[in-house]
């Protein structure tokens, strides 16, 4: 996909992976970052001048009808989606948390996701090169026990990805996929695992992006999901080591 003079909308831009990826993409893009907090907009705009900013909640319809019809009237079309707004609540479903926070996960990254794709349809349709991207994740891949609900929104974005593809395969519209380990953003600092950087998600993107490729893994994703299809039993075995609590001090 040729990155330059695309309309791009980005959810849950205002921090973490979403906001590394606007900013290396708002050099010759017209880029728009949108999420619920509008402080973190503000400031990520602060920064980076060039962003757009726009106020999103990707579980209200509402929000969200709105948001499509201001790329269509503001940027005259969107070229773009990226399906990047999530949360993790790391909960096992046996917690009395889990009531509310399983809830949520679902509401946010698979519907909200679904949603967003959903409307943005008609304008991707519209444009020479469209294209949605969505920000799934290992854990897609094996058996994560804490994180059931969790796997299990990226796992269907997994299959929604692989679906909507040959699904689009006529209409000129890309359909691109991210497989990452976990990442250092704000809403994984309870998890004392090792993590990657947001920037280093956001080369892996912007790169596969500019060479086409369907599924974007991410570092040792690329090892790990040939295992997942080779020895499924192992590669959940290396996820749980993985993802195991990390000794007290060490470095992350």
């Amino acid at each position: 996909m040729n990155l330059h003079g695309k309309k791009i909308l980005i959810t849950g831009g205002g921090s973490g992976i979403g906001l590394e990826l606007a900013r290396r993409m708002a050099d010759g893009n017209q880029v728009t970052i949108a999420g619920r907090d509008q402080t973190k907009l503000e400031r990520a705009q602060a920064e980076t001048p060039a962003l757009r900013t726009l106020r999103l909640d990707v579980t209200s319809d509402d929000e969200a009808q709105r948001a499509i019809a201001w790329c269509s009237s503001k940027l005259g079309g969107l070229d773009l989606l990226v399906n990047n707004a999530g949360v993790i609540s790391g909960h096992p479903l046996w917690s009395p948390e889990a009531a509310n926070a399983s809830v949520t996960e679902v509401q946010t990254n698979l519907i909200g996701s679904i949603r967003m794709t959903r409307l943005a349809l008609p304008l991707l349709k519209a444009a020479p090169e469209g294209g949605v991207l969505f920000m799934s994740s290992a854990v897609a891949l094996v058996a994560v026990p804490g994180l059931a609900v969790y796997a299990a929104t990226k796992a269907a974005l997994h299959s929604l990805a692989r679906s909507l593809r040959a699904e689009l395969k006529d209409q000129r519209i890309r359909v691109f996929e991210v497989l990452a380990p976990v990442v250092d953003t704000e809403f994984t600092r309870g998890l004392d695992v090792p993590k990657i950087l947001p920037s280093v998600v956001a080369d892996a993107v912007v790169a596969g992006l500019a060479h086409d490729r369907d599924e974007i893994r991410v570092a040792r994703v690329r090892q790990l999901a040939l295992v997942a299809r080779l020895a499924p039993r192992l590669a959940d075995r290396l996820a749980a080591r993985a993802l195991r609590p990390s000794p007290a001090g060490r470095a992350n």
